[in-house]
């Protein structure tokens, strides 16, 4: 599994996991946290490199990555449905702002996309820093 650590203007540290099959957003040390929702904001600079890392290691999870806008509710990152954890974790993106709420307080894990999700999500990611 391949890791990259992107720090947030906070100092938080989103750590983006990739795998075959997977891109997975965990955020260090927030086992201590009893939060669920994060505003992970960043600043313009990170914001691009974060985009470019995360579309260099979705192509290598999945063959023939398209982004495109999202068509379908399956196709729609806002929200997903974590097995393992029996709960949903939710996602938007705005300016330089990645806006998370994680399934569960017992995991690191905020986000998991599959290749639909991920496809919509950088689209509109792209879409975004273009405006």
């Amino acid at each position: 599994m391949n890791n990259q650590v992107f720090a947030t203007k906070d100092g938080l540290k989103l750590i983006v996991k990739s795998r075959k099959s997977a891109v997975i957003f965990e955020l260090e040390d927030i086992q201590a946290s009893k939060d669920y929702r994060f505003a992970l904001k960043f600043t313009t600079k990170d914001f691009e490199e974060l985009l470019h890392y995360i579309e260099r290691v979705s192509s290598k999870s999945w063959t023939n990555l398209n982004p495109k806008e999202a068509d379908s509710l399956g196709a729609d990152y806002y929200e997903y449905y974590d097995r393992s954890l029996d709960n949903n974790g939710y996602l938007s993106i705005t300016n330089n702002t990645l806006l998370i709420n994680r399934p569960s307080l017992e995991s690191e894990k905020l986000y998991q996309f599959n290749k639909k999700k991920m496809e919509s999500f950088i689209y509109d990611y792209r879409n975004l820093i273009k405006s």
